[in-house]
């Protein structure tokens, strides 16, 4: 599976070990295994790559999701069609973009500027607005709908997602380290 990974994400073929490290590293250190965290990853190893997000990033994303209990079959294609509607958003711009901004705090040029140079930071952004939305007292659920998100399982991704703020950029620091 790791061969497979490293496959579908360009990896070179030489960081097998810093694969196996991070993995490992993870995997002791977060709410997950090591199997459903590379199971994850191959989920979003895909949409993960196209749109930029490196291998230690998508191993962070990836356990940061299965820490919260989603499972990879539900939670990896829904995050990388999340990934992938975000990028098209970029690239395109219009209604989209904006609201992707606005959920994130941003402008439309700060969160394209944001997606362009860091992807996961973007994303991140993303789901921490939502996170907020729902603290002070509005409905995630309904700002989704309002954007245009409304697939369930897409929808309860993103949503279980925003219980993993702070594991996302914890599980970045984490896998980049390892």
């Amino acid at each position: 599976t790791m061969a497979k990974f490293a496959n579908v994400a360009k990896m070179n073929q030489s960081e097998f070990q810093n694969l196996g490290s991070a993995l490992v590293d993870l995997g002791n250190n977060y709410a997950t295994t090591e199997s459903q965290i590379l199971e994850m990853s191959m989920r979003l190893a895909g949409a993960g790559h196209q749109v930029g997000l490196s291998e230690s990033q998508i191993l962070g994303f990836a356990t940061a999701l299965s820490a919260v209990g989603i499972e990879a079959q539900m939670g990896g294609s829904a995050f990388s069609k999340a990934l992938i509607k975000m990028e098209v958003a970029s690239e395109t711009g219009g209604q989209a973009l904006k609201d992707f901004a606005k959920v994130s705090g941003l402008t439309t040029k700060e969160f394209k500027s944001l997606w362009d140079s860091d992807p996961a930071g973007a994303f991140q952004a993303f789901i921490g607005g939502l996170s907020k939305i729902d603290d002070e007292g509005a409905s995630a659920i309904a700002t989704l709908a309002d954007i245009g998100i409304s697939e369930i399982r897409l929808r309860d991704t993103l949503m279980r997602a925003t219980n993993a703020t702070g594991l996302f950029s914890d599980t970045q620091a984490t896998a980049n380290r390892a």
